[in-house]
Order: structure tokens, then sequence, then C-alpha cells
């Protein structure tokens, strides 16, 4: 399965949180083909996010990536920057 691995340092991670777990952004991110996500915030940096999630198929990630339902959630929940995005494969 492959994964999308994203870290992002937002403006107001309360903001932002309440918008990710909203019912309609969970919708979108399975009408992209995302299976999983799981979000860890950093310990000290609390506005510094980690994403991790699962996507049928490698395409699906990237559509959801550049999609841009995800580009106005970050426009309207205080995205402070571009994020670091990498996908991956699993191996095991």
């Amino acid at each position: 399965m492959p994964y999308m691995f994203v870290r992002i340092t937002l403006n107001s991670f309360d903001q932002w949180k309440a918008a990710w777990d909203s019912p309609e952004q969970a919708q979108i991110r399975r009408a992209y083909g995302c299976i999983s996500a799981k979000v860890y915030r950093g310990h000290e940096s609390t506005n510094e996010v980690i994403i991790l999630t699962q996507w049928q198929d490698m395409e699906d990630a990237r559509e959801w990536g550049i999609s841009n339902e995800l580009r106005e959630l970050m426009h309207h929940t205080g995205g402070a920057g571009r994020p670091d995005v990498v996908y991956l494969d699993d191996v095991t």
C-alpha cells in the first residue's frame, strides 16, 4: 500500500484540526481513495504537524495532494508554509 507523509507548520493547530476532523473533509479524503489518516503534533512546536495517510493507489494520493479541496482547506485554516511531502511504499 502507498502512503503519503506530510510535514507542515500551521498558524493555528486548533483551527486546522477542527476542519481536518470534519465529516466533509473525511468524505473528501475517502472519495480520493484515502484508507486511513494519522495526525501527529509536535511536542514542543505545537503548530508543527505530521500527517501520514494510506491510499488505495499512489495516483490517488498525488491527486488529493494537488486537489482544490486540499488547497482550500489549507488556505482557510492557516497553513503557514509549503508542506514537505514524501510518497512512500510499504515494503514490509
